[in-house]
């Protein structure tokens, strides 16, 4: 049986290999002992390439959405249907549990997979080699006799991720990518009103043991070459036990690896740290949102704009650099209060530092808060992303001007941007950084790549806002 997997994301910033997809083809792999998988992503692959992919013949397409590229998604899925429009696919990602059978509206495709998708997808292999009952697959939405949207119950989580294979990675041209990226968890024990991440993943926070990270880790610098490892977990710190396993782990094994992650900033402590940095940490990422904690309680953000700044210095005093993320337009937001968020990103330890403009997502706190209070300017979420400037909303109490204004402000401090197209200065530095590293012996390929990350930091990055 042959599928084709496909990551729409042609203009956006990153390269970055699509792990998802990566997952669901391992799984798979391991129930059905007869597939062949092809993945095309439209970031890396060339003109021919794409042209070569979809004139092939699959039993079964599989293409992940995000609310960014929905309408190359939507030109993705006519093109299939104009090449062989008996092909069946599914749609997944987390724009299908965002919207549900909305997904349908645009994309008319014979099935979806909302949550969690390696079993829900296993299934409906499963199910098209007629192995299966279509209503007995968790966490499948598809059409019956009469057209008619069926939505199954959800699929039950799978609690040890340990017992995942790691993705399919020789699915991937993994040259093509600057960076190793690893997911070390699923889920956030947090409910902040903004993240949908408690819907698509549940409450309950998972996560893997520090030994198979480091398996994992292992395996791709021997196999794919050392590269700057990013650990793309909502929050890697939510267990400060397992940080510290890791690092101490990461440090015997001696790596030595540059690596980053996101991370709250008060769940921090100065040994971690410290042992954070001895086992490579360069860099990590705290969702700030606001300096004003009213805000901040509006939003169950559950911490103070006090514990984020003795967090952040605990990072910074262990030689962490810090990107402090910020958002305008949150409950309770003001053109105030947000110039207070200006302000204290002037005043702060942050290395770097981003404003957003909010955008709400359906099944969330803020999306309630703001269909009740707010002026909506589409309650078509892929149609935020090509709204200009980035005001989706205003509110009574946060004017269009003020917001308008407060992203002026946010401007010419070089913290704003809504930019998260292909950029080929940011390819060239990424590319570099890859090269330097396999390059060069030992920790003088880190050691050159912090430096020059350090000048690309001076004369580029503030200079265009990227």
């Amino acid at each position: 049986m042959k599928i084709g997997l496909i990551f729409p994301n042609e203009d956006r910033r990153y390269k970055t290999v699509h792990l998802g997809l990566g997952y669901i083809a391992a799984y798979s792999r391991e129930h059905h002992d007869d597939l062949e998988f092809k993945i095309l992503d439209t970031r890396v692959a060339t003109s021919k390439e794409t042209e070569s992919f979809f004139n092939e013949s699959f039993d079964l397409i599989g293409i992940t959405v995000l609310s960014p590229v929905y309408f190359e998604v939507i030109r993705i899925f006519n093109k299939i249907k104009e090449k062989s429009k008996n092909t069946p696919v599914c749609l997944g990602g987390p724009y299908v549990t965002t919207v549900m059978e909305e997904i349908f509206e645009d994309t008319p495709a014979e099935f979806a997979v909302y949550g969690e998708g390696e079993i829900t997808f296993s299934k409906l292999i499963g199910y098209l080699k007629g192995d299966e009952n279509i209503e007995d697959i968790d966490g499948l939405m598809f059409k019956n006799e009469i057209g008619e949207i069926v939505r199954n119950k959800p699929v039950k989580q799978i609690r040890d991720l340990d017992t995942l294979p790691f993705p399919a990675y020789d699915l991937f041209d993994m040259d093509r990518y600057p960076l190793h990226r690893i997911v070390t968890s699923r889920g956030c024990p947090y409910s902040c009103d903004f993240c949908n991440s408690t819907f698509i993943w549940d409450v309950k926070w998972r996560k893997r043991k520090p030994e198979k990270i480091i398996e994992e880790l292992e395996f791709l610098l021997q196999k794919y070459g050392k590269k700057i490892v990013v650990f793309a977990d909502n929050s890697f710190n939510i267990d400060l036990e397992r940080v510290n396993e890791f690092c101490d782990l990461l440090i015997m094994k001696d790596l030595k690896i540059l690596w980053s992650t996101s991370v709250r900033a008060d769940i921090i402590n100065r040994e971690t740290a410290v042992k954070m940095k001895a086992a490579g940490c360069y860099n990590v990422a705290v969702g700030v949102e606001s300096a004003n904690n009213e805000v901040l309680r509006k939003m169950n953000k559950q911490t103070t704009i006090e514990k984020v700044t003795e967090g952040v210095k605990i990072f910074k005093n262990a030689g962490i650099e810090v990107l402090c993320q910020f958002v305008i337009g949150s409950q309770g937001d003001t053109l105030e209060t947000v110039k207070e968020s200006i302000e204290y990103a002037k005043q702060s330890d942050c290395d770097y530092v981003n404003f957003y403009s909010v955008l709400p997502f359906k099944r969330t706190p803020q999306w309630d808060f703001v269909v009740e209070n707010g002026n909506l300017a589409t309650e078509k979420i892929h149609e935020f992303h090509s709204i200009n400037p980035r005001i989706v909303f205003d509110t009574p109490n946060f004017s269009y001007e003020e917001r308008l204004e407060a992203i002026k402000l946010a401007k010419k401090e070089g913290f704003y941007s809504n930019k998260d197209k292909k950029n080929w200065l940011f390819d060239v530095a990424k590319e570099t950084s890859r090269k330097i590293q396999t390059l060069l012996p030992g920790e003088l390929g880190e050691k050159l790549y912090l430096i020059l990350k350090s000048i690309y930091k001076i004369r580029f990055v503030k200079k265009n806002n990227l």
